[in-house]
């Protein structure tokens, strides 16, 4: 575990130079994504009192697109760490997905099982500075929104799924 965190802040120790710069376009294997990051994050998350399930779910192969993987991993793991604060110490569960979309491109959500994203906040969720958390910065959402939006010409989207949240990243290509 500890080689692993070592091999996490080697990257990211390197995205910020990929920020402003032009898009790099690699094949992107979404399910190796999702299966790497939910093992990383099921390994730390809290246990103590509350219990927290991280699942990964997605069809079996590979499912690919075209971008930046370090990039995407970083999109991730802010959603996958916002729905873990979301969940503020309860029991609960955070499912990240990954499928493919009829009209091709790819669909990668993370969905928890939290209080969800109350109405009066849904429009400045992804506002620069806005945060709802005591300590926040408010820098995750919208730099995730902007790397999804300008690197890759997706969408992240909170989409509309009733009970907790539940953020989409669609790819196009």
């Amino acid at each position: 575990a500890m080689e692993q965190d070592l091999l996490r802040l080697e990257r990211v120790s390197h995205r910020f130079e990929r920020i402003g710069r032009p898009p790099r376009t690699e094949v992107v294997d979404c399910t190796a994504l999702v299966d790497r990051l939910v093992s990383y994050f099921a390994a730390r998350v809290p246990t103590l009192a509350r219990r927290v399930t991280i699942i990964a779910e997605h069809p079996q192969g590979a499912l690919v697109t075209h971008g930046d993987g370090v990039l995407l991993e970083w999109v991730l793991e802010v959603l996958i760490k916002n729905a873990i604060d979301a969940l503020g110490g309860r029991d609960g569960a955070i499912v990240v997905s990954a499928s493919q979309l009829p009209e091709g491109g790819v669909r990668i959500r993370v969905a928890d099982d939290g209080p969800g994203v109350p109405r009066a906040l849904r429009k400045r969720i992804f506002d620069a500075g806005f945060s709802s958390k005591e300590r926040g910065w408010g820098i995750g959402l919208s730099l995730a929104r902007r790397i999804v939006e300008e690197n890759h010409g997706g969408n992240l989207l909170l989409a509309d799924e009733g009970r907790g949240a539940a953020f989409d990243v669609i790819l196009h290509g």
